[in-house]
């Protein structure tokens, strides 16, 4: 059953099932790991740092040129969120430090077939600044997230707004969608997590138990489970039955992050999760058995994104201290690094080709 047909009533059993079901969660047993004994683990000891001095002069020397095929200038204040629709290739949705989302089309057929208007859509309604957005799978829909501690969802076509999602007591740090229905997850700075089926702003759940805030989350491929990451006074891994709520397992620890976890991402099989931390920390943790499969040293500086490639055995990291890190995950040891003069703030892999790309705060 589809989530986007159901009426505005409390879901049934078999209803949440449809997406959310138990399948896949007998290997938890519910313990917590306090103080890891660091068996499984791998990789080396903290880096030594290197040279301060660095390169950071560089682009001072070398200005860049802008080889931008295109300029979208619909913000007043500075740009914080980037979606691409999954579905229509043109299609780009962004958020910003001036409370607004926009819905924008890119490329020489846009502009075109809009007669130049690119039909940007305009996503007023929120009251502080838009820190996330997301499309769900089909490209229907776009949620956004807000420091008001609201979540809208916007319908794509036109613009108009489907629901405005309330309950977290704080800002909204990150949203994401259920992989195959149109089920939304939200993690918020008041130490909650929420989900709801976004078509009639039924809550579905709310998950407590971290004691910081909620700063990354993600359904598993499958859409079975859900793993989230607490970040200041936290630094938990923890992973949930969305269809209880209650948590399964819960990693933390002196061996696992000492400081607040930034990012997370999910292995296509579902078993492992990669999660980066302020204080430079990288750990792969599989969340079927326990352990944490390796410790990856390089960053000096807080992580701020993290990924696994979908079509080669690697994964990225990236951070305040300007490196990409692309580390091979058979023997998780670097396999490249590449060096920004100012630090990087976002990382993505390309979905359809082994490539990654970086956001700067040199504008790069």
């Amino acid at each position: 059953m589809n989530p986007a047909d159901a009426p505005p009533r409390e879901l049934s059993e078999d209803e949440a099932e449809a997406f959310i079901g138990q399948d896949g969660t007998d290997a938890f047993d519910g313990v917590v790991i306090d103080d890891l004994d660091g068996e499984g683990t791998q990789g080396g000891e903290e880096s030594s740092g290197g040279d301060e001095d660095g390169e950071a002069g560089a682009a001072d020397d070398h200005p860049m040129e802008d080889d931008s095929m295109q300029v979208f200038e619909g913000h007043e204040d500075a740009v914080l969120a980037v979606a691409w629709s999954p579905t229509q290739s043109d299609l780009v949705a962004t958020g910003g430090q001036d409370d607004e989302a926009f819905l924008w089309r890119v490329g020489q057929d846009a502009a075109e077939a809009t007669a130049g208007s690119m039909a940007t859509t305009e996503l007023a309604g929120h009251t502080d600044t838009v820190v996330s957005v997301a499309f769900n799978a089909a490209g229907s829909l776009l949620a956004t997230g807000s420091l008001d501690s609201s979540v809208k969802v916007w319908r794509v076509p036109d613009g108009s707004c489907v629901q405005t999602l309330e309950g977290p007591a704080d800002g909204i740090d990150w949203v994401a969608w259920h992989p195959k229905g149109d089920i939304l997850l939200a993690g918020s700075e008041d130490f909650t997590m929420w989900m709801w089926l976004a078509t009639t702003g039924s809550c579905m759940q709310v998950f407590s138990g971290h004691s910081g805030p909620v700063t990354a989350g993600a359904f598993t491929p499958d859409g079975k489970l859900i793993v989230s990451a607490g970040g200041e006074n936290d630094c938990s891994l923890r992973v949930w039955n969305p269809k209880t709520g209650e948590c399964s397992l819960t990693m933390h620890g002196a061996q696992f992050h000492e400081d607040g976890i930034t990012c997370l991402d999910v292995h296509q099989d579902g078993s492992v999760v990669i999660t980066g931390g302020q204080d430079g920390a990288v750990r792969v943790t599989n969340i079927h058995n326990s352990r944490i499969v390796a410790s990856l040293a390089g960053h000096e500086e807080s992580v701020e994104a993290v990924g696994f490639s979908r079509h080669l055995n690697l994964a990225a990291t990236a951070g305040i201290d300007g490196k990409l890190i692309v580390w091979d995950c058979g023997a998780f040891s670097e396999r490249g690094v590449c060096e920004h003069p100012e630090p990087i703030t976002r990382m993505a892999w390309d979905k359809q080709q082994p490539l990654v790309a970086t956001g700067c705060l040199d504008g790069v």
